[in-house]
C-alpha cells in the first residue's frame, strides 16, 4: 500500500487512544485509509480534545522521513502547513500532490489579522501552488485554479431517519461551529441581545467559561463540542432554524446536516456561493429588517418549506469519499 504523508494544522492528543478538537481530519483520514497508509504531519496536544480519531494512522516526524518522492495530501493553509513543505523541499525531497482548500484564506486572514494576513496568506499560497495542485469545496476562493471541487460530508443512513414522536422545539435558533470573528459570531451575539430577545439561541462548539462576559444573554445558550451523531441529531430536531452567519465558508457541512434534518437555514450575503441549488437555504442581508423579515416567513411558512427541502439531493461520507479518491488517483498512480 502506498504511503500518503497528510500534513494538518490540527493538533492531536496521543495516548492509547488519538483525539482531536474537530471531526473533518478523522472523517478525512476514514475515506483514505483503505487505499494508503497515512503518515500525519501534524502538531501534538498535551491535553484531551473532544473528538476520538477511530482509524489508523502513523504519527510522522519530517526529520525522520527517508522517503524522496512524497505523496503529499496537504488540509488547509497555514503557517505550520507551510513551513512543513517549506522544510520538506528544502531537504530535498520530490513532491507531488494536493492541498484542499475549505474556506477563502485570503478573507479569513484579512478578518483576523487586516492586511497583513492577506499578506502573509498570498505569501503562504504562492509557494504552495507551485508545489501542489488544488482540491477545493468552491470555485469562489480568490487567486485559486481548483483542480477539483469535493462536498464534504458526513452524512449516513441515521441522519435521513425520521423522528417518530412529535418533536419540542427547546431553541429557536441553532448553530454549531467555532466561536471566531470570521463565523459571524460576535456579529450573530450582538444582534440577538439587542434586537432579538424574543428569540432563543443555542450556540454550540465552545463551552460558556472560555466565552466573554460581553456575549452572556438570558436566552443565548452555550454548549460544549458536540461528537456523538445521536446527540447532534436531536440537537437539530429540538431547533427550529440553524443560522451561519460567517463571512467565510466554502461547503458548510452543517448546512448539510441542518437539511438532511427538515431545517431551514439562514446565511448571509457573502456566502451565498453555497447555495448550490439547495431549497430551504435563506440569504439574508446584514441588517435587522431584512434579517426580522426572513424570520417571519419561515415561521409562517414552516412545513412547506420542510416538504422543499425533502426534495433536495443530499452529499453524504460515501459520495464525499468517492470524490476524493477519484480527484487522487491519477496523481498517486505511480
Amino acid at each position: 500500500m502506498k504511503k500518503l504523508y497528510l500534513i494538518s494544522n490540527d493538533k492531536i492528543w496521543f495516548s492509547k487512544k488519538k483525539y482531536t478538537s474537530n471531526n473533518d481530519l478523522n472523517n478525512i483520514i476514514s475515506c483514505l485509509k483503505d487505499s494508503y497508509e497515512i503518515e500525519l504531519i501534524c502538531r501534538k496536544s498535551f491535553k484531551k480534545f473532544d473528538y476520538l480519531i477511530n482509524t489508523k494512522f502513523n504519527f510522522c516526524k519530517i526529520n525522520n522521513i527517508k522517503a524522496k518522492n512524497l505523496n503529499i495530501f496537504m488540509i488547509s493553509i497555514t503557517p505550520f502547513n507551510f513551513l512543513s513543505l517549506l522544510k520538506l523541499s528544502i531537504s530535498g525531497k520530490k513532491i507531488k500532490g494536493y492541498v484542499y482548500l475549505r474556506s477563502d484564506g485570503f478573507l479569513e486572514y484579512k478578518i483576523r489579522y487586516g492586511l497583513f494576513g492577506y499578506f502573509l496568506y498570498f505569501l503562504m499560497l504562492s509557494f504552495i501552488k507551485k508545489k501542489l495542485k488544488v482540491l477545493s469545496v468552491s470555485h469562489n476562493f480568490r487567486h485559486v485554479k481548483v483542480q477539483k471541487i469535493l462536498h464534504p460530508s458526513e452524512l449516513d443512513k441515521g441522519w435521513f431517519i425520521k423522528k417518530k414522536t412529535k418533536q419540542k422545539f427547546k431553541t429557536d435558533f441553532l448553530y454549531i461551529g467555532r466561536f471566531k470573528k470570521e463565523k459571524g459570531m460576535h456579529y450573530l451575539t450582538k444582534i440577538f441581545i439587542e434586537n432579538f430577545n424574543k428569540f432563543r439561541l443555542t450556540i454550540v462548539g465552545t463551552k460558556q467559561k472560555y466565552i466573554k462576559k460581553k456575549f452572556y444573554n438570558k436566552n443565548l445558550k452555550y454548549i460544549g463540542p458536540i461528537n456523538n451523531p445521536k446527540k447532534l441529531i436531536e440537537l437539530y430536531d429540538s431547533s427550529r432554524i440553524f443560522i451561519l452567519p460567517s463571512y467565510t465558508e466554502g461547503f458548510p457541512k452543517v448546512i448539510s446536516e441542518s437539511l438532511a434534518r427538515l431545517k431551514p437555514v439562514i446565511i448571509f450575503d457573502e456566502i451565498k456561493h453555497v447555495l448550490k441549488n439547495r431549497k430551504g437555504i435563506f440569504v439574508c442581508k446584514r441588517d435587522t429588517k431584512n434579517i426580522k423579515k426572513k424570520i417571519s416567513f419561515i415561521l409562517k411558512n414552516y412545513k412547506s418549506i420542510q416538504k422543499m427541502i425533502s426534495t433536495n439531493y443530499f452529499y453524504t461520507k460515501d459520495s464525499f469519499k468517492k470524490e476524493l479518491l477519484n480527484s487522487i488517483k491519477n496523481e498517486f498512480r505511480n
